[in-house]
């Protein structure tokens, strides 16, 4: 290798090296940092509303709300997806009890009184050692905002569940809200 050669091979390999460790600190520099300034929100929808079209009024705020014998349940974990060509949104405690509701996946805006097969309302309470499985048998579904394109809804609901065949324990679920993507 001439002089010329080598002058001309350590620049590229310079230049690669000096490019390569600007790429990885601009990767590592800014995992953490939190966003300051001033922002512009240019999304369309009103403050104060869900972005709802669906002529829905009422506003839902928690992501998953709900009162169980007039308690407030603490879901630990979310979920809401497709299983069975049914919409499942479902809210989990500390304790794995869970208040799960069943929908049609192309559920409109409205009020629906639930029933065992197309508006569906499950409480499981787990509470060792015991675990009490309880589909609702009374209640209602209101759908405030649904957009299948985004894959949002939002809603409220009520319902009083038992297990099956039973009348005891009786659970009073209230206050329920949930606006989720799926």
């Amino acid at each position: 290798m001439c002089d010329i050669e080598k002058k001309t091979y350590m620049k590229a390999f310079k230049f690669t090296f000096i490019l390569a460790i600007m790429a990885s600190v601009a990767l590592v520099s800014c995992d953490d940092e939190p966003l300051t300034g001033t922002f512009i929100d240019e999304s369309g929808v009103p403050d104060g509303t869900n972005g709802g079209t669906g002529g829905g009024s009422e506003e839902v705020v928690a992501p998953f709300f709900a009162k169980v014998e007039g308690v407030e349940f603490s879901e630990t974990l979310i979920e809401a997806y497709i299983f069975n060509n049914k919409l499942w949104v479902r809210g989990t405690d500390a304790a794995t009890s869970k208040i799960t509701l069943g929908l049609p996946v192309d559920i409109a805006v409205g009020d629906f009184i639930i029933d065992p097969t197309t508006y569906t309302g499950i409480f499981e309470e787990n509470v060792a050692p015991d675990t009490y499985f309880t589909r609702a048998d009374s209640g209602t579904i209101t759908i405030i905002a649904h957009d299948t394109t985004a894959k949002t809804i939002s809603g409220k609901f009520n319902f009083i569940s038992t297990p099956t065949g039973n009348t005891s324990p009786l659970y009073n679920i209230t206050e329920g809200e949930f606006n989720v993507s799926y």
